[in-house]
């Protein structure tokens, strides 16, 4: 498992262009929802605004994703100059469009089975959790009001009861537990779309499938990606009371949340098909598959050593 960690920063380092869309995105979206907070709030604009987002972000992952597997790809190869290589992940932008156009709509269906399955197993978790922890005694309203600033929530917390703060543990370590699960099932999801199939669906039950058939490694991966969010997401904490600290900061968060996404697909890659080099290695003996190159620049696959 170690030599995925070391082999997904070298990709990473290869490719920083990866970062390019990723930014953008977050940048539009900032921007959209900006100007979306002026507009009037109604039934159509509520709907509206879901709508956009829900686009905005199908055809990102789709672009993005793909952007991701043809890096991934990319390590395989081998070329002949340093510049055909930076040439190569240079193009890699040009993959964008072509993952849109490929993956947008299943992308789109991904994100609102997504969202579907996720709020179906919040469901029956609150209702276990209404059946084994009890209700906490607050009211929504209460609830709201606390969520609006940390003094509201540090007052509301002190309001409390020793059996109430025992519950909101319990229901918070549910929540959290809840959560957890249901990244780690999901992990693979979209590796598989724009991997296997575009049907979100069977993406979604054979990713599934690939956790269990590597469990221990894929728990193994799983905390190490929890690991290094958390790392980082405290660093931010600690970052907001300078500007500087705060840029260099995000600089840092974006740099590992591609190489967290880096990572996923290339353990999956290299899972699926453990003896793609050997099998590339045997049908070029002589080294000689420039015919084989892609429209990256690629030169023939070689063996990769993690």
């Amino acid at each position: 498992m170690i030599k995925y960690f070391s082999r997904a920063f070298k990709v990473t380092n290869e490719n920083i262009i990866l970062t390019t869309p990723l930014i953008l995105f977050l940048f539009l979206l900032s921007i959209y929802l900006g100007v979306a907070q002026k507009a009037p709030v109604n039934l159509v604009s509520v709907f509206l605004l879901l709508v956009t987002i829900l686009f905005m972000i199908g055809a990102f992952f789709a672009g993005w994703f793909f952007m991701v597997k043809k890096a991934v790809d990319l390590d395989r190869m081998e070329f002949v100059a340093d510049e055909d290589k930076a040439r190569a992940s240079f193009n890699l932008i040009k993959e964008v469009p072509v993952g849109i156009g490929e993956y947008f709509l299943p992308f789109i269906g991904a994100l609102i089975l997504y969202s579907g399955l996720l709020a179906l197993l919040v469901f029956v978790g609150y209702q276990l959790g209404l059946h084994f922890i009890g209700k906490l005694g607050v009211s929504l309203v209460e609830l709201k009001m606390a969520m609006d600033s940390p003094v509201a929530m540090k007052s509301l917390v002190s309001s409390l009861s020793s059996e109430q703060l025992v519950k909101l543990n319990a229901w918070n370590f549910m929540l959290m537990g809840i959560m957890t699960f249901y990244s780690f099932i999901t992990m693979f999801w979209g590796v598989q779309i724009v991997s296997k199939t575009k049907n979100p669906l069977i993406a979604f039950f054979q990713s599934v499938k690939f956790i269990f058939k590597n469990f221990l490694s894929a728990i193994v991966l799983f905390m190490y990606i929890s690991i290094i969010n958390f790392s980082v997401s405290l660093l931010n904490a600690f970052a907001m009371i300078n500007p500087i600290v705060y840029f260099i900061s995000m600089l840092i968060y974006f740099y590992f949340l591609v190489y967290v996404v880096v990572l996923i697909f290339l353990y999956y890659d290299r899972e699926n098909n453990p003896k793609l080099e050997e099998k590339s290695e045997a049908n070029c003996p002589e080294g000689d598959c420039n015919s084989g190159a892609d429209s990256l620049g690629q030169e023939q696959p070689r063996d990769t050593e993690s």
